[in-house]
């Protein structure tokens, strides 16, 4: 077990019963433990006790063991959630939007859509991890929950950020496994956790199911005709998420595709965005370029598609020269990249038959992009309305 885990054990559930005013706390610690207090005793007063927000001293609570092996205490019921960053805020939200406490960030044009507006009115409470908004502690205690949900990758630095996550704010705080390829044990430990257990087998189900059929594709292709992507970001498509990025290798290793962004070294890992420049583009020869206009953030996206199709210096990229150059749905979430959702099982989807249109005659990307919609947004999509969304992808979608 590595130092994180031994941590996680050693302290067997501490999270839960941290008291706010142990003697050796600094400042700090004393402001957030008594903005904890205030914000439980306010929020105990006003709803029942179930659903007060807070695990008071005394509370009854259960012990449970998170996806990377932490034992936490939680209380006996949890109805409200902070997620320490959007990939689970996306995931609770797709599971059951009535469980968020807060955005991250709140979403900004494209990601408003198909958003009900009483979910647009949750306050943004920041994000633990790479750049964005700070989180602040004493607002997030503001807001009752009961526990904090941390999906990153389930190891030692996934143990080492959740139990940071605890120790800045003393809620249970608990490791849950991002990896695309575990979304339906994700959605199960999740809805198990909530006692949304119907709900999360029918999200589950579809994940096994599309999984099957995702690896399947992937199997069938041969080494010698597996295909690249560019995932062009930023202002001029100029800055990319890597080899080793968490936004995108996951994915992209399951359905076979290769990063021709292989950048070993501290700026091609990790959390990704890296600059390139248009020359190492060119030498790498994608067989695609996948453009990401993602805005979780409190800014609009811009028309980076637009901007890569008319640039003649992008014409020197022969991918793009011959039209391969896709613009990945953004609404209301990304299909692929940022945030590394649940979502992108939808933008595997499409990668796929984009690259290979032969060899995935049988899908069907207006009925997957409807029942997507309706079975996770809860949205019941138009044949038209599907059919705006992918009008937007370019090429052979």
């Amino acid at each position: 077990m590595g130092a994180g885990g031994e941590r996680a054990a050693g302290r067997g559930g501490a999270a839960g019963s941290r008291a706010p005013w142990g003697s050796s706390l600094g400042r700090r610690e004393l402001v957030l433990g008594a903005v904890r207090l205030a914000a439980c005793t306010a929020a105990s007063c006003l709803l029942p006790a179930s659903l007060a927000g807070c695990s008071l001293p005394g509370g009854p609570t259960r012990g449970v063991t998170d996806m990377g092996g932490r034992e936490v205490r939680v209380p006996m019921e949890v109805d409200r959630v902070f997620c320490s960053n959007p990939i689970g805020t996306v995931d609770l939200y797709l599971l059951d939007p009535d469980c968020l406490v807060g955005w991250n960030f709140l979403p900004v044009g494209d990601n408003r859509r198909y958003i009900p507006e009483r979910y647009l009115d949750l306050p943004p409470l920041g994000v633990w991890m790479g750049a964005g908004a700070t989180p602040n502690p004493e607002e997030i205690l503001r807001q009752g929950p009961q526990v904090i949900l941390c999906h990153w990758t389930a190891d030692d630095a996934g143990r080492e950020m959740t139990d940071a996550v605890a120790d800045e704010t003393g809620v249970p705080t608990l490791l849950v496994d991002y990896d695309i390829r575990s979304c339906a044990q994700m959605y199960r430990y999740v809805g198990g956790l909530l006692g949304r257990e119907a709900r999360a087998e029918e999200l589950a189900a579809y994940c096994e199911d599309r999984l099957a059929y995702i690896r399947a594709c992937a199997d069938a292709v041969p080494e010698s005709e597996r295909k690249s992507i560019y995932l062009a970001q930023g202002m001029d498509g100029l800055t990319t998420d890597p080899v080793g990025s968490m936004h995108v290798t996951d994915a992209l290793e399951l359905i076979g595709v290769a990063n021709v962004a292989d950048m070993p070294g501290t700026a091609g890992r990790g959390m990704g965005m890296p600059t390139v420049n248009l020359e190492q583009v060119i030498s790498w020869d994608p067989d695609a370029v996948l453009v990401s206009e993602f805005s979780m953030s409190n800014e609009e996206g811009a028309d980076l598609y637009g901007r890569i199709c008319a640039d003649p210096d992008w014409q020197n990229v022969p991918c793009v020269r011959r039209g391969a150059v896709h613009r990945l749905p953004q609404s209301p979430f990304a299909w692929f990249g940022r945030p590394p959702s649940v979502v992108r099982l939808l933008g595997c989807l499409l990668v796929l038959r984009l690259l290979y249109p032969e060899r995935t005659a049988d899908l069907d990307l207006v009925g997957e992009t409807r029942e997507f919609y309706g079975l996770f947004h809860r949205v019941d999509l138009s044949e038209d309305e599907a059919r705006e969304i992918l009008s937007s992808v370019g090429g052979a979608a």
